[in-house]
């Protein structure tokens, strides 16, 4: 199967980015995650009631996890911990969603919160046109340093695949319930330099790596080679024996 594309996701046959963005392998998804998929998908509200200035379902509890946790552009943690985790995601991804909402939370709290992992979101665009603006609004978003909010509310809000429910009134709805977000800049900023290259380089780097779904995982640890992480359940103790083993690595480097 080739790797995730990197051109025009508009212009690129729909079929054919389903599978390479929905393949993960014979019985990488397990019983479980499937089900909360479904769960997640059929009990999400419905997105037309999103408006600026009306609450945002989810907002407390995703401005509760990344609170007091640093970020810059697309990264979030503290930039001198010993070990990185790298998500490729699409914000119109069902799978994506399940992992935020039933693996990121755990991860946030054991490992980023106490400075042991950095966590970097790579976001491809790739599922079809909803994707492309909720990708430019999230790298918007980055330039402000309040990208990991905004993913994070988008996949609790995220809409049926593909119906232009990514419109600027979601957008914006979503925006204004990040505290200290300049809402204005950030819908301007959408097409600027700055965001296209940076998820140029998202779609460059799954290319590189030979990605074909979504979420993909590589993990870097110190004096390491980055590694992609095999297909997993999607839960948070999937990915806790390679990054604990990658924490003790980087611990042995710094006794020697």
């Amino acid at each position: 199967m080739p790797p995730v594309s990197t051109g025009d996701p508009a212009s690129a046959d729909a079929g054919e980015l389903r599978r390479r963005l929905y393949q993960l392998g014979a019985l990488a998804v397990s019983v479980l995650a499937v089900g909360a998929v479904a769960i997640a998908v059929l009990t999400s509200g419905s997105t037309s009631q999103l408006a600026p200035g009306k609450p945002v379902p989810g907002a407390p509890q995703t401005l509760a996890l990344f609170a007091g946790i640093p970020q810059h552009g697309v990264t979030l943690g503290d930039p001198r911990a010993p070990v990185t985790l790298v998500e490729y995601g699409d914000l119109q991804c069902p799978v994506c969603a399940a992992y935020a909402e039933n693996a990121l939370p755990a991860i946030v709290a054991h490992y980023v919160r106490p400075g042991q992992v950095r966590l970097v979101f790579r976001n491809l665009d790739s599922i079809g046109s909803d994707s492309v603006r909720a990708a430019r609004m999230a790298g918007a978003l980055g330039e402000q340093n309040h990208m990991w909010e905004f993913i994070d509310l988008m996949y609790k809000n995220q809409g049926a695949e593909n119906t232009a429910y990514v419109t600027d009134r979601y957008l914006e709805a979503l925006a204004k319930a990040i505290p200290g977000v300049e809402v204005s800049r950030a819908l301007g900023e959408r097409d600027s330099p700055a965001v296209q290259t940076q998820l140029q380089q998202a779609h460059e780097l799954a290319q590189r790596l030979r990605l074909q779904s979504t979420p993909s995982f590589v993990l870097i640890g110190p004096g390491q080679p980055e590694r992609v992480l095999p297909s997993t359940d999607l839960s948070s103790a999937s990915l806790t024996e390679p990054i604990d083993k990658a924490l003790a690595g980087a611990a042995g480097r710094t006794g020697r």
